[in-house]
C-alpha cells in the first residue's frame, strides 16, 4: 500500500498535502543514542507538528516502494524529493518550500538535533518497524551552496541476502570460489568498484566459507569495523589508541589461526608477517579492496605493497569482482528471439541461444490513448509496479591464479589490457561473458548489461 493523498474531502482533523486527505502509516520512529523517556517525548512533541503527516508519508512511501535512499535537496523555491530504487533514482513530485521546511523541522526535533541549524552537518539514526520487517534508517543533512541536502540511508536490522545465489553468483562459479575461499596457503582477493555491494559480498564469501573445521580471525580498523560474522573471531585496532597494529597482530598469531580475515593488509610489516604465516605454517588469508575488476585489483594489490609484490602473486590463487545491475521482474519480464545479427554482435554462436529476456515497461501516462486520442487503461504489473526490474544482483568475474597467470601479470604489470587478453584466451570469462549469460538465463537485460560495460 502507497500511503499519502486520497480524493479531497470537507475540511477537518485529517491532515491534508495539496488540499487532499493524507492517510498516516503505522510508522513509529525510535531514535538511537536517546534515552527512552527522552526520545518519547521527542515523539510525542513531533505529532503536534504541522510537517508530521509529509515527514512519516514520505519514509513510509520509500519503504513500500523498496527505495534504500532519501534524497531531499532544498532550495529557495522548495525541496526535490528523490527515491532511490535498485539503484536507480526517482524524482517525486517537488515540495514547496513550507511544506519541505515543515517535514525537516519534524525529522530533526525527533532525532534531537537543531531544526534552526541548516549548514553545518548534523547526524542521527533511527529504528522502525513496518510491513512487518524492522529497518535501520541513517539520517545526514548538511549544507550545500544551494541550500541544503538531507539523506536517508535505509538498511533491514537483519540481512535478506544471505547467499552467493541470492547476489546472483552462478551455481558453477559458487563451486570454484568456495574451493578458494576453503584453500590452503593462498591469498583470495574479493574486490569491487566502489558503491558496487562490495561489503555485502565479503559478508556473505566468508559466510560461505567452512568456518567450522578452521579457525576464522579478522584483524580490523575500529573505525571501519564490519557486521560481526558468525565464527569469525575479530580484533580491533585503534591508530594511535593502545597497542600499535603490529603488536596486535601478534597477539592474534598467538592464537593460531588458520583463516586471517584482512579487510586490509595494513603495511608492509603486517603484509610480510600475513605471507610468512602462509609459506612458513600453511595459513590461508582473505583481503579486500576497491578495483574496477579482476585485473584491476590485482595490480593495484600489488602496486600498493610494491616490496612484496613477488611474493604476493606466488600464493594469490583468486580474484573476484563484481558490478551491480538490476534484476529482471520475474513476473512480467518477456522472452524474445534475438537475431542472427544481435548474435554475432554478443559473439554468441549461432544456435547457442534461443531466447533471451527484456522488460515489460509501460508507456508514460500521455502516450497510453488509442487512434482518437481516448484514455486507455494499461494493466501496470503489481510486483514491480511498471519498472520492469525487481531488486538487484551482481555481474561476478572469477579471475583464476595460476602459474600461466601468475607469469603474465608478472610480465606484464603495465598493460592492463594485455593481461585481460591473456586471460581471456586462456578461457576467463570477463563481464561482457558473464552478463551474457545472464541475460541467456533471465536473470537480467541487455539493456542493463551495455550500461554496466558503459560505467567506468
Amino acid at each position: 500500500m502507497v500511503f499519502g493523498k486520497k480524493k479531497a474531502k470537507p475540511a477537518g482533523d485529517q491532515p491534508t498535502l495539496g488540499g487532499e486527505e493524507i492517510v498516516l502509516p503505522p510508522l513509529e520512529i525510535k531514535t538511537a543514542g536517546i534515552p527512552k523517556d527522552e526520545a518519547q517525548g521527542l515523539m510525542i512533541a513531533a505529532r503536534q507538528l504541522p510537517g508530521y503527516p509529509v515527514a512519516i508519508v514520505l519514509v513510509a512511501n520509500a519503504i513500500s516502494a523498496r527505495a534504500d535512499r532519501i534524497l531531499m535537496d532544498y532550495s529557495a523555491q522548495g525541496a526535490v524529493v528523490r527515491y532511490r530504487i535498485d539503484g536507480v533514482w526517482e524524482t517525486l513530485p517537488p515540495l514547496d518550500r513550507p511544506t519541505g521546511d515543515a517535514a525537516l523541522v519534524v525529522y530533526k526535533k525527533v532525532f534531537g538535533l537543531n531544526p534552526a541549524e541548516r549548514r553545518a552537518k548534523q547526524d542521527a539514526k533511527f529504528a522502525t518497524n513496518f510491513k512487518e520487517i524492522d529497518w535501520v534508517v541513517n539520517f545526514t543533512s548538511a549544507g550545500v551552496p544551494n541550500g541544503e541536502r538531507v539523506l536517508f540511508q535505509i538498511d533491514t536490522k537483519k540481512p535478506t541476502i544471505k547467499t552467493l545465489s541470492d547476489l546472483g553468483m552462478r551455481d558453477a562459479m559458487q563451486e570454484s570460489f568456495r574451493g578458494m575461499l576453503n584453500g590452503d596457503k593462498g591469498i583470495v582477493l574479493i574486490s569491487g568498484p566502489a558503491g558496487q555491494g562490495l561489503p555485502t559480498t565479503w559478508r556473505i564469501s566468508l559466510e560461505s566459507a567452512d568456518k567450522f573445521v578452521r579457525d576464522f580471525v579478522s584483524m580490523e580498523n575500529k573505525a571501519d569495523a564490519d557486521p560481526e560474522i558468525i565464527n569469525v573471531f575479530q580484533n580491533f585496532f585503534e591508530p594511535g589508541v593502545g597497542d600499535t597494529p603490529e603488536a596486535q597482530f601478534e597477539k592474534i598469531l598467538l592464537r593460531q589461526p588458520d583463516v586471517l580475515v584482512m579487510p586490509s593488509l595494513i603495511n608492509s610489516y603486517i603484509t610480510d608477517r600475513v605471507l610468512d604465516q602462509i609459506n612458513q605454517h600453511g595459513k590461508h588469508s582473505i583481503t579486500r579492496l576497491v578495483a574496477n575488476d579482476a585485473v584491476d585489483a590485482t595490480i593495484k594489490l600489488l602496486s600498493t605493497y610494491k616490496t612484496e609484490a613477488k611474493e604476493i602473486i606466488k600464493v594469490l590463487s583468486g580474484v573476484l569482482n563484481q558490478r551491480l545491475v538490476r534484476r529482471l521482474c520475474d513476473r512480467c519480464k518477456q522472452p524474445f528471439q534475438p537475431t542472427p545479427q544481435l548474435l554475432q554482435k554478443l559473439g554468441i554462436p549461432a544456435g547457442r541461444v534461443q531466447k533471451l529476456f527484456q522488460p515489460t515497461i509501460p508507456p508514460p501516462p500521455e502516450q497510453r490513448v488509442d487512434a482518437k486520442g481516448n484514455q486507455i487503461e494499461i494493466e501496470i504489473c503489481k510486483k514491480c509496479n511498471g519498472r520492469g526490474y525487481f531488486g538487484r544482483m551482481a555481474i561476478f568475474e572469477l579471475l583464476t591464479i595460476d602459474d600461466k597467470m601468475r607469469q603474465a601479470i608478472m610480465k606484464s604489470a603495465g598493460n592492463p589490457d594485455a593481461i585481460r587478453q591473456f586471460a581471456k584466451q586462456n578461457g576467463h570469462l570477463g563481464f561482457q561473458e558473464e552478463g551474457i549469460l545472464a541475460c541467456a538465463l533471465g536473470m537480467t537485460s541487455l539493456q542493463e548489461i551495455q550500461k554496466m560495460m558503459a560505467s567506468k
